[in-house]
């Protein structure tokens, strides 16, 4: 009875912050790989980002107050990894931080000798484990042009990959999936992106990729919903298993 009444609740919550149409459209104008998605996606979209907007606090900072149009853009931009997948992927963090610009963010590094120094680091993008996720809006803006560029999704991706554990490219995957398919494919993928920067090749995708197999696979996940032929074309093999997941078969 407790389930049904807090099912109810949510489902109340969400109706209250479902976007309208209009809102949508005026959002949508400004991405235009949002604007391909039509039919029961288009209603699918909608939803979900209803759900983003009732489950997730957004807040501002470094003297951005963010508007109804800021929390509507990233939460549609959020929506599309959870479109199949569902709002539970996004349950171990709770807030976005919405910088205007990109932001300066501290940093540790620790050397080969355990040495360990600070340093500080311009981003567009952060998530850390079970929140919160940190974004520059200005680079928002700038996502899902078509052109593999993502930050929304870059930096969910990473939410995404740490629920089974560590961030480490290898999301937990539906019982569908093979898991030693996908290690053996995104390992290969991860060679080869690094053999390309030894040989001063410019890689077919964004050369942060080679960072880890954590950002290999944020950036790959930036390549899957923004610019797809353009992954299918150069890793037709991460494609399909980007497409398998996120997909959630």
């Amino acid at each position: 009875m407790l389930n049904k009444w807090r099912q109810r609740r949510w489902q109340r919550k969400v109706d209250a912050a479902l976007p309208s149409p209009e809102d949508v459209a005026a959002v949508v104008r400004h991405f235009p790989v949002l604007a391909g998605i039509e039919g029961e996606s288009a209603h699918l979209l909608r939803r979900r980002a209803a759900e983003i907007l009732a489950a997730k606090t957004f807040l501002g900072a470094g003297g951005l107050e963010p508007g109804y149009e800021d929390c509507l853009a990233v939460a549609l931009l959020a929506a599309r990894p959870v479109l199949e997948l569902g709002i539970d992927a996004y349950a171990d963090f709770h807030t976005f931080i919405l910088y205007p610009d990109e932001f300066i963010a501290e940093e540790e590094f620790e050397d080969e000798a355990g040495v360990v120094s600070h340093g500080r680091d311009l981003r567009a993008g952060e998530a850390w484990a079970r929140g919160p996720v940190v974004l520059s809006m200005a680079d928002v803006m700038d996502s899902a042009q078509g052109q593999g560029f993502d930050v929304v999704v870059h930096e969910l991706a990473h939410q995404i990959d740490q629920l089974n554990g560590d961030m480490d490219g290898f999301p937990p995957l539906p019982r569908s999936m093979n898991p030693d398919e996908w290690t053996r494919s995104f390992s290969e993928a991860f060679d080869r992106i690094n053999a390309a920067l030894d040989r001063d090749e410019e890689p077919a995708i964004d050369p942060y990729a080679a960072e880890s197999p954590a950002e290999y696979f944020a950036v790959t996940s930036e390549y899957y919903f923004d610019a797809p032929a353009w992954l299918e074309q150069h890793e037709p093999a991460i494609f399909s298993l980007l497409r398998s997941f996120y997909s959630g078969n």
